[in-house]
């Protein structure tokens, strides 16, 4: 194609009209790898977009009047004849498409909900669904996510179809409480009114990612960070300004060396929640003149602004404040590193948290220490506050109650604020009293789709507790392919005698009681098989497995003598009846009970 040829042309669009058109992606670049993170990050986003203009008694008509909210650009390469394929943009067209199918499947239903809600999902062309990203291979898991809202993912499924599927389930999960049934309807007109997009496209797919590139550059997303530096070392003087800058750049190219599993970038991370953890007073997130907000958006321009609240008067000043950006970045990198050790005889909750997807942890540990605390009182703190954010996650999550960043984050930034600086005595006192209000252990958590990683995660940490208490720690998760696994093979027909249908039998099935961790291989070898014959294969397995045998009872003297202690009722069975998935659930609660009694 010569130069006179490349059309290039840019438009901005509502997500309604985006939406208008469906898209393809080039068979290098099919992939959809947003996670957890990003789509918590992107609900909060949204959410706190919308309510800086909702009021309580805003009709729908009101929302024409709102704000909108620009998400960026998105780069096609548009060729006669065929549909435009996405250059730039494939996650956020995917996870918006994910977000409608949600919104629809739980609100749908509700009195002035948008009737065109359905057509910006997908296109009905002669009876085949079209989704806004036409991708032959994920077209049957949209497909099922749309109609029911869950897919069961074949063994030999792409990466891009795990990923729906987890974030599609991500979706309740990570949802703002802020918006329900009071303000959906108006929430839905914002999206797709209000919520704009500056389509860019050109005939040429060369000259797109030329584009893409331009846009992409690193070091565009450096601002933040490249502007603070700017400003600490401005106002250092010249004697002090090349080893203060040296000191800088060593603790961002560190920084940068630290992968998050969120997939969020550490050098901003840490730098948010540091400022934020440290020095933010106002904490609300509705107000756009907070600390809490202005650190998140330009934590550069904040310090500039609050020089005097941090004590930034003189040369020295900006030069110790340097050197405490660089202690508490090695106490984040600490953090992280530990995390990543798997070194769960030490740091058990500090992985089980990161387990969890608990974001937040790093900040609430670094609040509570101080500048220049030794390394052993930095080690005490992080499992001092470990230790409490793993109680109330799990017990949380035992409840069926959310643990995503937009359920805790303002809570563990109050949390943040309290402890301070706080020594480790102080600290355990706070701690003691529940500031972050655990629930009691109530009710039968029940297995779901949404819930089956943070289950797999606390089923873990109660073998985990076992284990440890009888002079054997093993925490499943240290091991590869690890799932839940249920006692009962999905056989209804062998349990009439006790259940009325088979969504009673589900119910029992999918009960805390009848679920154990095990190796994916295990289950794919024994998991079709009758109780009888498994228990006698769960004794090689792990400790809370082998509690089902009887041999577990004999010649086992760390288990016993644990058992004992405790007074935990452990027993074996030699069959395994909707009685005993009940006595399985109390035990599982009895043993969190014990461990943080």
């Amino acid at each position: 194609m010569s130069k006179d040829s490349i059309i290039v042309d840019s438009k901005v669009f509502s997500l309604k009209g985006l939406f208008s058109d469906k898209f393809t992606v080039d068979f290098y670049q099919r992939e959809y790898v947003w996670e957890h993170k990003q789509l918590e990050d992107l609900i909060m986003d949204l959410s706190s977009e919308f309510l800086k203009n909702w009021q309580p008694g805003h009709s729908t008509q009101n929302v024409s009047t709102y704000d909108p909210y620009f998400m960026g650009e998105i780069v096609l390469s548009n060729k006669s004849g065929e549909k435009s394929a996405v250059i730039d943009g494939q996650q956020r067209i995917t996870t918006l498409t994910l977000l409608l199918i949600y919104l629809l499947r739980t609100y749908g239903a509700m009195p002035k909900f948008p009737t065109d809600i359905r057509d910006l999902i997908y296109a009905d062309y002669y009876g085949e669904y079209y989704f806004n990203l036409d991708i032959p291979e994920r077209r049957e898991c949209m497909l099922s996510l749309f109609n029911k809202g869950e897919y069961t993912v074949p063994k030999d499924a792409s990466p891009s179809v795990v990923n729906l599927v987890n974030r599609y389930a991500d979706i309740a999960e990570c949802w703002d409480k802020r918006i329900d049934d009071t303000n959906i309807v108006p929430f839905v007109y914002w999206l797709k009114e209000k919520v704009m997009f500056s389509k860019v496209w050109t005939n040429s797919d060369e000259f797109a990612y030329v584009i893409f590139e331009t846009m992409n550059d690193r070091g565009l997303s450096l601002t933040q960070i490249e502007m603070l530096r700017s400003y600490l070392l401005a106002n250092t003087n010249e004697d002090s300004r090349d080893a203060a800058m040296t000191e800088f750049d060593a603790v961002i190219r560190n920084l940068a060396q630290v992968k998050l599993s969120s997939k969020s970038k550490a050098e901003f991370e840490f730098f948010k929640m540091y400022f934020r953890g440290h020095y933010a007073d106002d904490l609300s997130q509705g107000n756009t003149k907070s600390d809490f907000v202005r650190i998140g958006k330009e934590f550069h321009r904040w310090v500039s602004e609050n020089s005097k609240k941090l004590k930034l008067e003189k040369s020295s000043d900006f030069v110790e404040f340097i050197h405490r950006i660089k202690y508490f970045a090695d106490v984040y990198h600490k953090i992280n590193a530990l995390i990543q050790s798997r070194n769960t005889v030490d740091y058990l909750y500090l992985i089980v948290n990161s387990d969890y997807g608990f974001t937040m942890q790093p900040a609430v540990i670094m609040s509570a220490v101080s500048y220049n605390d030794s390394d052993k009182v930095v080690d005490e703190k992080i499992k001092i506050v470990s230790r409490y954010l793993t109680k109330v996650l799990t017990y949380r999550v035992w409840n069926h109650w959310m643990i995503s960043q937009s359920a805790l984050e303002a809570k563990s930034y109050e949390l943040c604020k309290a402890i301070r600086g706080m020594d480790t005595d102080a600290l355990q006192r706070h701690l003691a009293t529940d500031p972050l209000e655990a629930p009691a252990l109530s009710g039968t958590p029940t297995l779901n789709q949404q819930n089956r990683r943070r289950f797999m995660v606390m089923i873990s940490l109660i073998t985990e507790i076992v284990a440890s208490r009888s002079k054997t720690p093993d925490y499943p998760l240290n091991h590869p392919d690890i799932e839940v696994e249920h006692i009962w093979a999905n056989h209804f027909e062998d349990h009439t005698d006790e259940f009325r249908d088979e969504a009673e039998f589900a119910t029992a099935r999918n009960s805390i009681g009848d679920l154990l961790v095990l190796p994916k291989s295990f289950n794919a070898s024994y998991g079709d098989d009758p109780y009888t014959s498994k228990v006698e294969q769960y004794f090689s397995q792990n400790i809370l497995a082998q509690t089902l045998n009887e041999r577990k009872y004999t010649n086992n003297p760390g288990f016993m003598a644990f058992m004992n202690i405790s007074g935990l009722p452990f027993k074996p069975y030699s069959k395994f009846t909707k009685n005993s998935i009940s006595e399985r659930t109390t035990l599982y609660r009895l043993i969190l009970e014990d461990h943080w009694k």
